[in-house]
């Protein structure tokens, strides 16, 4: 039994030994992976130098001159549109009367085409045939024209607080030019003779001009004053026709 002990004995120690051994081989292996960190390099090290486009970008900014004032909005802005009407006077057959209506398309700020009509009338009582074996008599005047053409602006003049950008010119001359034909119709009425009426309608053409007063960004008060030609029954008529009305721009 002895013996028997005496090998388990030896045969536990030597085992034992062999496992110290194999933990000690081991352990160097192990220990310094996980006991010496791996060296970092610093982020910034190897970052690339900054270009040398951008500092001269920034130079050139900086030693850029200032930029040019620009006009003011409302100087840019030019409206394409526009409608006008108002009191219309129109010379010959005792003074006509009436009323003109138009609409304009601007090809640029200062070049328009556009449309006029006229609608001008006169009722003159002749007295002076009242005495008369005539009688009493009523003349009845009624003109119409039909009229378009173009219109030429000049350079605005009576800028209020001259010297300051972003004002705008208050007063804006024209010129005009209009071809077209008018109609015009007479009655004559009288207690003896009874009516008689006539009417003729021809070619007509006016030159003129006038100005555009601005009160706001789309309003204006216009006047005009033109020669107009016209050619009734086969004979030259030259009448003035003045305008006194407001137009507005869009």
């Amino acid at each position: 039994m002895k013996l028997l002990y005496i090998v388990l004995f030896l045969g536990l120690s030597v085992m034992g030994y062999a496992q110290s051994q194999t933990s000690d081989q081991a352990s160097p292996q192990t220990q310094p992976q996980q006991t010496e960190p791996q060296p970092q390099q610093p982020a910034h090290t190897n970052a690339p130098p900054p270009k040398p486009q951008q500092s001269a970008q920034t130079l050139h900014q900086t030693n850029a001159p200032p930029p040019a004032p620009q006009q003011s909005q409302m100087q840019s802005i030019w409206h394409r549109f526009e409608v006008s009407g108002g009191y219309a006077h129109i010379s010959g057959d005792g003074g006509l009367d009436g009323f003109n209506v138009g609409a304009s398309f601007f090809l640029a700020p200062k070049i328009s085409l556009g449309f006029n009509y006229d609608s001008v009338w006169d009722t003159s009582t002749l007295g002076s045939f009242a005495l008369t074996n005539v009688g009493l008599t009523v003349a009845n005047n009624r003109m119409q024209d039909y009229m378009a053409g173009g219109r030429i602006y000049f350079p605005g003049v009576l800028k209020p607080n001259c010297g300051l950008t972003g004002k705008l010119p208050i007063l804006h001359p024209f010129v005009q030019a209009q071809f077209g034909e008018s109609n015009l119709y007479s009655k004559v009425t009288s207690v003896n003779i009874g009516t008689i009426s006539s009417s003729d309608t021809r070619f007509t053409w006016l030159l003129g001009g006038g100005a555009d007063i601005r009160f706001s960004e789309h309003w204006y008060a216009r006047g005009s004053a033109d020669l107009v030609r016209t050619h009734f029954a086969d004979v030259g008529q030259s009448r003035i026709r003045v305008i006194l009305g407001i137009a507005a721009r869009f």
